[in-house]
């Protein structure tokens, strides 16, 4: 199982686009207000700060996943217990993730499919896919998802500029400040902290020595395209509508009609949308499915796959409405995921790592 360090760019930029625009400009917009856009480059910066840390420390164990060399780290059992617990983080927001999209799914398009038909169609897509080509398929796929999905919001973009109203923008900073923007930073900074599933994918890599480059880049172009979401659901609809909306870029989106004949583009973005959050799922299938395999000493690890699968598909069934689903990353992968698990952890094992490699450089002398 091998992909390139491209490939990788268009996973985590598929991965990382596919959600956020979804879901972190309304929030972002509730905090900061007109300065959403503000909040959301500084949330990039973070972003890149995350990124750099977790490659820095994979590239010093190219050869192992999150799951080995934490246990080479910490020591077999401590870090059993902290591989056990990123994949516990995974597993709850691959759910969480698959709630949301059937959720979607069955608000705009099929009203009387129940959810778990829906959730059920992409689940059995998902272990297809791993089954049939793990990641190196799911990399490929992301190569033809990542620029349809790029050039579908360029275009909505672009036809959207009639709805614009510039002075919906004003004033700049002024009526929020650097409290609420910094705030407002830290819904879309959890989102891209998602990199650090990079983990469980650099053995896969084929040269990791070059990855940098193009998983910061895909951070970037992932930050460029939620910033400009921002301005144009602001400019739009303005601050408090466009605080009020779940999903504020499928709604500008439908908001688009030229002359009764370019209309209805929604449908085409979420045809797209589609490839791109089964791109992330996935992607989680997998590395929860390997990791597990791996902590329980399972050799063949497509024998977990049916497993995790089905505690997925189980744990998505559970809430009823979105505001559930929504509440998951307000009052637990903000609050707690990402300053422990995105940042803290991935800092504190960069500093073990580094110190534990000079000890043993001293030991050599």
């Amino acid at each position: 199982m091998r992909i390139s360090p491209w490939q990788l760019f268009w996973m985590l930029t598929t991965l990382e686009i596919s959600m956020s625009i979804w879901l972190t400009v309304s929030p972002t917009i509730e905090i900061a207000r007109q300065d959403a856009w503000i909040s959301l480059a500084v949330a990039g910066v973070i972003g890149l700060f995350v990124t750099l840390i977790v490659i820095l420390l994979c590239q010093r164990h190219a050869s192992h996943t999150l799951v080995e060399f934490v246990q080479k780290l910490l020591g077999k059992w401590v870090g059993k217990l902290f591989a056990a617990l990123y994949i516990l983080m995974w597993i709850s927001v691959s759910a969480d993730i698959l709630r949301i999209f059937s959720l979607f799914i069955k608000q705009y398009l099929f009203h009387d499919t129940p959810m778990w038909i829906i959730s059920g169609l992409m689940v059995a897509v998902m272990i297809y896919i791993n089954f049939a080509g793990s990641v190196e398929a799911i990399a490929r796929f992301s190569q033809l998802a990542g620029p349809l999905l790029l050039i579908g919001i360029v275009i909505t973009f672009g036809l959207n500029a009639s709805n614009l109203h510039i002075d919906l923008l004003f004033p700049v900073y002024a009526d929020s400040g650097a409290a609420h923007i910094i705030k407002g930073s830290f819904v879309n900074a959890s989102f891209l902290g998602e990199s650090m599933m990079i983990m469980m994918l650099t053995p896969f890599v084929a040269n990791a020595k070059k990855m940098m480059k193009p998983a910061l880049f895909a951070i970037c172009i992932a930050s460029v395209i939620a910033i400009l979401t921002s301005i144009m659901v602001i400019m739009t609809f303005g601050t408090n509508i466009g605080s009020s909306l779940i999903f504020p870029y499928f709604s500008m989106v439908r908001f688009i009609n030229y002359l009764e004949f370019i209309q209805n583009m929604d449908v085409w973005i979420m045809f797209i949308w589609i490839f791109s959050v089964f791109v992330k799922l996935a992607s989680y299938l997998f590395i929860n499915s390997y990791g597990t395999a791996q902590l329980l000493g399972i050799k063949n690890w497509k024998a977990a796959i049916g497993f995790v699968a089905t505690i997925l598909f189980a744990i998505s069934l559970v809430p009823a409405n979105v505001v559930g689903m929504l509440d998951y990353a307000k009052f637990i992968w903000i609050i707690y995921i990402f300053p422990i698990f995105i940042v803290g952890l991935p800092i504190a094992l960069l500093l073990v790592s580094l110190m534990r490699g000079q000890l043993v450089a001293q030991q050599e002398k």
